[in-house]
């Protein structure tokens, strides 16, 4: 019976159960506090099993790979990335409180919510090629749902087509990969092919079609596009949990490490120079997106211990401030989505003002915020491994995106009197921001701002992380 209870509070296997029963019974009815609920019951679940406490020895998540043919398996680098992918779908859950875009529709997205949490679960537990493939198809059918969710909106179908178009092509060449691979070996599991391959087509192919998943350059033509049209909740849902997801399971399989090298630089470049001539501040955030993934793959392509520590650090930070500036973005109300909406931002609420200012220099990587220490791990990490030239086009890529960052801080303060921003004050009110999206500010910003004072916990958790990976 014990093991029984064991097997069930698995977060996947739990998850599949809330899931199941909202599909057969809970779909018309408000299930917005029970997602939050069990997403939060979840966390505890992993954080526990994390932990390790001594109190929780009768009730431990098993390893379930017996159970389940070899397709999932769980280590410590597969349980803190579920955290953070658990942290990340609670936030979007509360993020998307008083939408108006979700009020006649919350129960669905809510229930998509958490079918897309479960499928990023599944993903980074997944230690088998089909299990890997039919994952990521779940999570992407429900972000192709996600994206065209403003069906009368001419951007948001365009948006929904370009993401269904080019994620159908990824979707082929990992597929393609996988067959290459089992005609070569003979065989699907990830350990096993990787012990007798190391370079191959098809694992090149599966490598690119991560990076498309990620955005990252030169694969990245599809995010601008849908960042924009899609609407401001999902953008901030496609900044983050899939993304963690496809992180870790790409550090796992271990990619062709060229190809992830090539892939960073030139994200890292096209990120910084992309956004220079932007007007719309969520294709402004895409291509800044571009850019941190160029870091985060940075770490990746070197290949050490201490570089896939710190892509990880690096990666959740990056959700952290991901998670801050769009739950801004959300509470300024926004018409267009234009840049220059947010400026006088300082007049109207001096708190936000002051709040989303900081959190666009720890963006921009300024000291002492949290992107300070993420930035500064990467390229710690290039020059102690003798990525001099890299190391050094990341520190000018990163200057020349610190521009559009200041120039954002810069509105915020000294406003621009464009008559349509006066009228838009006039017309528009400004609506107070909710309780949960003051939750979700004040917890991150907390953390961008005192991060590098004692970063003790995030450094062992991480180094315990990539531990489990040899």
């Amino acid at each position: 019976m014990l093991e029984v209870f064991n097997i069930i509070i698995n977060p996947e296997i739990l998850l599949s159960l809330v899931v199941l029963c909202l599909v057969l019974h809970g779909i018309r009815l408000p299930i917005l506090k029970l997602s939050v609920i069990v997403l939060f019951l979840i966390g505890i679940i992993t954080g526990f099993n994390l932990a390790g406490l001594d109190s929780f020895e009768t009730i431990t998540i098993i390893k379930y790979s017996y159970i389940t043919n070899g397709l999932l398996d769980t280590n410590n680098w597969i349980i803190i990335s579920k955290f953070i992918i658990i942290i990340g779908s609670i936030s979007i859950l509360l993020m998307g409180i008083s939408e108006t875009i979700l009020i006649k529709s919350y129960q669905y997205f809510s229930l998509l919510i958490l079918i897309l949490t479960l499928g990023a679960l599944l993903l980074v537990s997944s230690i088998n090629w089909l299990s890997i493939y039919l994952v990521i198809e779940l999570q992407t059918l429900i972000l192709f749902i996600l994206t065209a969710l403003k069906r009368d909106s001419a951007y948001g179908t365009e948006a929904a087509l370009k993401y269904f178009i080019l994620g159908a092509l990824s979707s082929s060449l990992f597929l393609f990969g996988c067959g290459l691979l089992y005609g070569l070996v003979g065989e699907t599991s990830v350990q096993g092919i990787n012990s007798i391959l190391t370079i191959d087509v098809g694992k090149i192919l599966i490598t690119i079609s991560l990076l498309f998943k990620l955005a990252a350059a030169p694969f990245h033509m599809w995010a601008p596009d849908v960042y924009e049209g899609a609407p401001t909740i999902i953008t901030a849902l496609l900044a983050t949990v899939p993304k963690v997801g496809i992180f870790s399971i790409l550090v796992q399989i271990g990619p062709v490490i060229n190809v992830i090298l090539i892939s960073a630089v030139l994200s890292i470049i096209y990120g910084a120079i992309g956004a220079l001539n932007q007007t719309k501040i969520k294709r402004l955030l895409a291509y800044s997106g571009i850019g941190h993934m160029g870091f985060i793959l940075l770490g990746v392509a070197i290949d050490t211990f201490e570089s896939i520590q710190a892509s990880l650090i690096y990666i959740i930070i990056y959700i952290i401030i991901t998670i801050c500036s769009f739950t801004i973005i959300l509470s300024l109300n926004l018409t267009k989505n234009l840049i220059i909406e947010i400026s006088g931002l300082s007049g109207d609420n001096p708190v936000i003002a002051a709040t989303l200012a900081l959190t666009l220099f720890s963006v921009a990587g300024i000291p002492p915020l949290a992107g300070f220490l993420s930035k500064l791990l990467i390229l710690l990490s290039g020059v102690l491994n003798g990525y001099y030239l890299i190391t050094i086009i990341a520190v000018i890529s990163s200057v020349i995106a610190g521009v559009y960052y200041v120039r954002l801080v810069h509105l915020i303060y000294f406003p621009i009197n464009y008559s349509i921003l006066i009228w838009q004050n006039i017309l528009i009110k400004q609506r107070n921001i909710n309780l949960s999206k003051s939750i979700l500010i004040g917890i991150t910003f907390y953390i961008i701002l005192f991060l590098i004072i004692t970063p003790n916990f995030l450094l062992q958790i991480s180094h315990n992380a990539v531990i489990s990976l040899y």
